[in-house]
């Protein structure tokens, strides 16, 4: 069984790699064009460095949505239409938009890429405060003890459940 599951995760991992290997490669190569013919005769330190730093972070945005597909796609059978690739996808997009903002128009574009923290740190608040989607988060388990305040919502849930198991007996 879990080697029906493994063979299911390496074949959309390969399906996923075909989709979006060709479509990065272009991209990371006319970026690499663009940045040869416009940036070539002003070319500085900065500039080296967050084109390496883009590159890198289109490579493992890459990655992400391959593995991310992988992952999804067998455990959700294809049924959800939530597109795959997470948050990788939408860094990979977020990337795109810096390297050829950078090069056509401004270095300021470099700017954008504070928000990869600002949303990291953004799902970390949202995960340990708020809670995931289906559960419940760290805060909310259990009313507090100190104060013994229950809201009207959870006491009316409760007399409900009571009242079903008052039936049953």
């Amino acid at each position: 069984m879990a080697n029906a599951a493994a063979k299911k995760a390496a074949a959309a991992r390969q399906s996923a790699s075909s989709t979006y290997l060709p479509i990065v490669a272009a991209l990371d190569l006319l970026y690499l064009i663009l940045f040869a013919i416009y940036k070539r005769p002003s070319l500085t330190t900065f500039q080296c460095v967050m084109s390496v730093t883009l590159l890198a972070l289109s490579y493992l945005s890459y990655k992400g949505v391959v593995d991310n597909y992988a992952n999804n796609d067998f455990k959700n059978n294809k049924n959800s239409d939530a597109l795959a690739g997470g948050a990788y996808l939408d860094m990979m997009g977020l990337v795109s938009v810096v390297q050829f903002g950078s090069v056509l128009l401004s270095d300021k574009f470099y700017w954008l890429l504070l928000l990869i923290p600002i949303v990291g740190g953004l799902k970390i608040y949202k995960t340990v405060k708020g809670g995931m989607p289906g559960m419940p988060s760290a805060t909310a388990a259990a009313p507090s003890a100190g104060n013994g305040h229950v809201s009207e919502k959870d006491n009316e849930r409760r007399q409900k459940r009571a009242e079903r198991r008052r039936r049953k007996w």
